[in-house]
């Protein structure tokens, strides 16, 4: 259970957003050339978005990273928290990254990292 409590520290609690936050969550971002991973000490806070995936939000510079989850897309929802374990120093796609019941920290589900696009201001 240790494990458990220290990799949902490290991930932070997610925060859910309204339907299609998108547009207002990236503003005037500039999408750029999507990556395979991004380094875990990096990420600041991690927010949900409803059937897409997941927004980093990064600690340095405003750059969100969005991932639109590749496998599991319609259990990431509003009550669900998910768990990143710290594996390794990176974050990458095709990771499996398990997502838990806000309240009892039970298993839900499981779903598959897609490529992370960044988004940075012009």
């Amino acid at each position: 259970m240790r494990r458990v409590a220290a990799a949902l520290l490290l991930a932070g609690p997610a925060a859910a957003l309204p339907a299609d936050p998108l547009p207002s969550l990236i503003g005037n971002r500039v999408a750029g050339t999507p990556v395979d991973c991004i380094e875990r000490a990096e990420i600041d806070k991690v927010r949900l978005v409803a059937n897409v995936g997941f927004v980093f939000e990064m600690k340095t510079r405003g750059v969100l990273y969005l991932n639109r989850v590749t496998s599991g897309r319609t259990f990431v929802h509003d009550g669900v928290t998910p768990l990143i374990e710290p594996a390794s120093s990176r974050l990458c796609s095709v990771e499996p990254v398990q997502l838990l019941n806000e309240n009892s920290h039970a298993p839900v589900a499981s779903v598959t990292l897609g490529a992370f696009t960044p988004f940075q201001r012009p």
